[in-house]
């Protein structure tokens, strides 16, 4: 599992830098901004959120619970504050027992419980309150966890400091504030989650902004084989994230900026080569969102050849023949992704030395004595890709 430690800022206004003088003092209360739970859509025919709640924007913390080193929307739990209105500046604030989930009636001080991986948590200060360092960051070495009975997870233990932005300097609890810690888990942690990275992230209450984004996959993958004359049909699938008071208007897919399709799932036929795909989201509001990929169809199968000698009266393919039978080639190449490939055969024979060959100019035709010939034909196709086959003639008397 990937342990890196990774540092996602959410910004919702512009933030000035950092203060360096106290911002908070003993008593001051962090009463930071809820979670807003935004719908995943993958279509528009089936109610909102259908497919699950998502955080896109307030307060939150995250686990890399996935190792690949970032926080992703469904990485992100949505917190609120507790019954102490948030984090208390210099003070204590170890967490109540709270009910099983999904219920999570009971309070806690600093916030409200939550549900990780089935089982309540809540967040708490014990042992050492958090303070002001007085240079941007926050001390948060008394942080912790208490989650599926743990009394306690030290989440400040490896990581203590906590940065602290707000509009205005010097800053107060009465700003627009951002607090960003970034952790991981303590090793011997008993609660199996031993190095996963740990985020949190809290806002004051200033004005949201609500906002929209889109992901694209490609069934398959970005880069493809060609499986049809000149390219292939590929399936292009779109997830969004919306406020949930808002839905889906249209989503427009571009390729190579010609819009070929409409829709949160659709097929689109693309050129072999390079190509740009841009997926643009509009909602009913009038959010906006885009994201683009390169998705390539490339063509690394050779043609299919094959190699033949016929008999000239029955039409049928043989490998012995007598000197005075009629014999023709016959060299064919096929290949899913090119119509024409550039077809090549050529003719060998054993003789022996000082042999006579005899050419008749006139009638295109050449007599030699061997008791056999090879017939090699080569096939390659647009992109490179070649193939060889042959077969060989048994002359007898």
């Amino acid at each position: 599992m990937n342990k890196n430690l990774l540092s996602i800022l959410i910004a919702t206004t512009a933030l000035s830098t950092t203060s360096t003088v106290n911002a908070f003092n003993n008593g001051d209360v962090i009463n930071f901004k809820p979670s807003e739970l935004g719908c995943l859509v993958p279509t528009n025919t089936f109610p909102a959120c259908s497919y699950g709640s998502v955080v896109i924007s307030g307060s939150y913390f995250a686990m890399d619970t996935d190792g690949d080193g970032s926080f992703r929307d469904n990485e992100k739990i949505a917190i609120s504050p507790g019954s102490d209105g948030g984090i208390v500046i210099g003070a204590l604030q170890p967490a109540t027992s709270h009910s099983f989930c999904p219920d999570g009636t009971e309070i806690s001080p600093v916030d409200a419980p939550w549900c990780f991986f089935g089982n309540s948590g809540s967040h708490q200060v014990t042992g050492i309150p958090i303070t002001d360092n007085g240079d941007g960051t926050l001390d948060f070495s008394g942080w912790g966890v208490t989650w599926n009975g743990i009394s306690n997870i030290p989440m400040g233990q490896v990581v203590s400091n906590a940065t602290l932005t707000c509009s205005s300097s010097p800053c107060t609890v009465n700003d627009v504030y951002e607090i960003n810690l970034t952790s991981v888990v303590p090793a011997n942690d008993p609660s199996n989650f031993g190095g996963v990275a740990y985020q949190l992230h809290l806002e004051s209450n200033g004005p949201a902004i609500p906002t929209a984004s889109i992901n694209i996959t490609i069934t398959g993958g970005t880069i493809q084989q060609c499986s049809s004359r000149g390219g292939s049909t590929i399936q292009m699938n779109s997830t969004t994230i919306i406020p949930a008071d808002d839905s889906v208007d249209n989503i427009n897919w571009i390729v190579d900026g010609v819009t070929v399709a409409t829709g949160d799932n659709v097929s689109s036929f693309i050129d072999l080569g390079s190509h740009n795909v841009t997926a643009s989201v509009t909602t009913v509001n009038g959010l906006t969102a885009i994201q683009n990929v390169n998705v390539t169809v490339q063509d690394t199968t050779s043609p299919v050849i094959t190699a033949a000698f016929i008999d000239k009266e029955t039409g049928n393919v043989i490998t012995e023949a007598a000197t005075s039978d009629k014999v023709k080639l016959q060299v064919e190449a096929t290949d899913v992704c090119d119509s024409s490939p550039i077809v090549s055969a050529s003719i060998g024979a054993p003789v022996e030395d000082r042999q006579t060959i005899k050419i008749d100019a006139e009638k295109g035709k050449i007599k030699l004595h061997t008791s056999k010939l090879t017939l090699t034909a080569t096939a390659v196709d647009a992109s490179g890709n070649a193939a060889i086959n042959g077969t060989s003639l048994i002359i007898t008397d």
